[in-house]
C-alpha cells in the first residue's frame, strides 16, 4: 500500500497545554527493505528490472511484511512521530529535555512497534489472499514499487517533495497520471489510512494527557472519541493535496503501465484484503504506541512543566 502522509494537529489537555503532535508529514508503512536496490539510487533515474523472488514454501507473516516494506519504512514513520512529540528546541530545561529524548528512544523502538503491527495483522490473515499478495510482491514490478515507497518514507525526502511540488507549477503532470494516482489512492484507501492515523495519534495523546490531569478535568471516553473524530474530519480536508503531491513524487520513476498494474492488483480481492488488514494493524499499533509514549512523557515530566515551558517569557517592566 502507498505510504500514508500524516499531519497530526496538536492535542490539548483540559486547562493545561500538553505535548502536541505538530503538522509535519509522517509517512506510514506499506513497508520492507528495498530488495537489492539502494535507496539513494532511486531518485532521478530508471530503476533496473529486478528478477522475481522465488517461492520456497508457505509464506510466513514476517516474510509478507518484509516483502511489503513494513519494517524498513517504520524507520521514517517513527522518526517523524518522535519529532512531533518532542518539544521545540529550547522550550524545556536541559534535564527535562534529556528525559524526553530518553523516553522517545525507548518507547518508539522500531522492533517493538513492528511486533505490535505483526500481532495485530495476524488475526486477519486469510491464507489464499496472503499467498496471492506475496506472489505479487515477489514480482519485479512490485519490488520496484516497494523500493520507491521505502525511499520516499525517509524523513530526508520531505524537502525534496516540496521542491518537486513547486516544479510541477511550471510542468504539470499529465491528466492520465493524475487519474491513475487518484484511482490508486481510492482503491488502496491511502488517504483514509492517513486520516485514521491522524485520529489515532490524537486519541492516544488525548487519553494520556487527560489521565495525567486533575480528576475534575479528565475527559470521558466519549469526549476523547469526539475530539479524535473532529481531528479526523479536519485532516480529511487538508491531506488530499498533500497525498497527491507525495504520490506524484514517490512514483515518478514508474511508467504509466507499471502504475496501472499497481492499481489493478490493489483492486483484486487479495489486494483489498492486504490493504484493509494493514490499515487496521498499523492504525491500532501506532495509536497504542503513541498513547503509551505520551503516558510515559507526562509521568516523567508533569503537565505543569510542559505548560510553564510553553508560556511566553514575561516582558520586562519599563
Amino acid at each position: 500500500m502507498p505510504t500514508p502522509d500524516v499531519k497530526a494537529p496538536e492535542v490539548r489537555a483540559p486547562e493545561v497545554r500538553a505535548p502536541e503532535v505538530k503538522t509535519s508529514d509522517v509517512k506510514a508503512p506499506s513497508e520492507t527493505k528495498a530488495p537489492e536496490t539502494k535507496v539513494s539510487e532511486l531518485r532521478g533515474r530508471e530503476i533496473p528490472t529486478q528478477p522475481p523472488i522465488p517461492r520456497t514454501g508457505p509464506t510466513k507473516i514476517d516474510e509478507l511484511l518484509e516483502l511489503a516494506g513494513v519494517r524498513a519504512q517504520l524507520v521514517g514513520l517513527l522518526s517523524r512521530v518522535a519529532v512531533d512529540l518532542r518539544p521545540p528546541p529550547g522550550q524545556m530545561n536541559p534535564a527535562d529535555q534529556a528525559t524526553i529524548d530518553r523516553i522517545l528512544a525507548q518507547s518508539l523502538r522500531r522492533e517493538t512497534v513492528y511486533g505490535a503491527i505483526r500481532d495485530a495483522f495476524r488475526p486477519q490473515v486469510d491464507r489464499p489472499s496472503l499467498e496471492t499478495t506475496a506472489a505479487w510482491l515477489r514480482t519485479p514490478i512490485a519490488r520496484k514499487i516497494v523500493a520507491l515507497e521505502t525511499a520516499a518514507s525517509d524523513p530526508g525526502t520531505d524537502q525534496k517533495v516540496a521542491d518537486y511540488a513547486a516544479s510541477l507549477k511550471a510542468s504539470p503532470p499529465p491528466a492520465r497520471r493524475l487519474e491513475l494516482l487518484q484511482r490508486l489512492d481510492w482503491v488502496t484507501g491511502a488517504n483514509e489510512t492517513s486520516v485514521d492515523l491522524v485520529a489515532a495519534i490524537a486519541r492516544g495523546l488525548s487519553s494520556a494527557v487527560s489521565a495525567a490531569g486533575p480528576p475534575e478535568s479528565r475527559l470521558r471516553p466519549g469526549q476523547i472519541g469526539d475530539r479524535a473524530a473532529q481531528v479526523r474530519a479536519r485532516a480529511n480536508e487538508t491531506l488530499r493535496e498533500v497525498r497527491t503531491m507525495s504520490m506524484l513524487y514517490t512514483y515518478q520513476a514508474l511508467q504509466d503501465e507499471e502504475l496501472a498494474e499497481y492499481v489493478r492488483f490493489s483492486g483484486t480481492d487479495a489486494g483489498r484484503w492486504y490493504n484493509t488488514a494493514m490499515r487496521k494493524a498499523l492504525v491500532g499499533a501506532l495509536g497504542r504506541a503513541v498513547e503509551q509514549t505520551a503516558t510515559e512523557l507526562v509521568r516523567a515530566v508533569p503537565l505543569e512543566r510542559w505548560a510553564r515551558a510553553a508560556m511566553p517569557a514575561p516582558h520586562p517592566v519599563k
